[in-house]
């Protein structure tokens, strides 16, 4: 479920620069993450903690980890565009944005807790999960998480029938035609142990809805492997996902959207 041999796939430095040139309309096209998943995780943390966020794109987990009060939060985006939309919605006291790609991005300071939101994917893991480690203090935790949108196989009728349009397309390293990594679970468990960290945490959540037709083409037009097609191709392929919508489901369409997340603690 979360590889297809035959499937084309993007590098992954590419995420750097593939959502800054449309920031709202990415922003447009996602949703939150759920507030029992910033629960488990906070729960693992002292009462305002100092975080790091990784990969922070639009800032709609940065909102959220601000609006539980930390003592501090540095946010780390390598898209110089990303930082300058998320500077114009999001202040609060010890916020600062760096700039630069994860892990060589200069960053000085340790941290209670690390985040990755949705961003994990574009990054080499173990580079990544060993620059973690330099930067929280024993004891510290790592958490990362996505929404999984796309999950057919499960009764998710709208992403069952969107199958057939991907063939040919490049996907990123987070998506199958059929399914999403972050549902391997023993891939990231063993990630994270083979890395040193401990007590595994597993967080799963369900939630489903109703897209229309312009919120189904918001969210595909979000993605990545969307985003990188020539004009005329992504045209295309929007023009039969809205008319996908419209003539198979009436204009509204069913969603499964699956948040999946991983934390665990440095040493445990």
């Amino acid at each position: 479920m979360t590889d297809n041999a035959s499937a084309q796939r993007l590098e992954r430095s590419s995420g750097c620069d593939i959502f800054g040139d449309d920031a709202a309309g990415y922003h447009a096209g996602r949703i939150g993450y759920p507030d029992e998943l910033y629960d488990a995780v906070l729960g693992r943390v002292k009462a305002h903690p100092d975080i790091l966020e990784i990969g922070a794109g639009t800032g709609l987990a940065t909102e959220a980890l601000l609006a539980r009060s930390p003592q501090s939060m540095t946010v780390v985006e390598p898209s110089h565009k990303l930082i300058a939309f998320m500077s114009e919605r999001l202040h609060g006291p010890g916020l600062q944005f760096i700039a630069g790609p994860f892990p060589d991005v200069k960053i000085t300071g340790h941290y209670d807790l690390a985040v990755c939101a949705a961003a994990f994917h574009w990054l080499d893991p173990q580079a990544a999960l060993a620059r973690v480690k330099a930067l929280l203090r024993p004891g510290g935790v790592w958490a990362m998480w996505w929404n999984s949108y796309r999950n057919a196989g499960i009764g998710d009728r709208l992403s069952d029938a969107v199958v057939p349009l991907l063939e040919g397309i490049a996907l990123p390293p987070s998506e199958g035609p059929t399914g999403h990594y972050s549902l391997d679970t023993a891939l990231h468990k063993k990630t994270l142990e083979d890395a040193g960290f401990g007590a595994v945490a597993h967080h799963v959540f369900r939630r489903e809805r109703q897209l229309s037709v312009a919120e189904a083409v918001a969210l595909y037009r979000s993605y990545s492997f969307i985003r990188l097609l020539p004009d005329k191709r992504r045209s295309e392929f929007l023009g039969n996902l809205a008319a996908l919508v419209e003539d198979e489901f009436g204009g509204s369409a069913p969603n499964i959207v699956l948040t999946v997340g991983y934390s665990a603690q440095l040493g445990a």
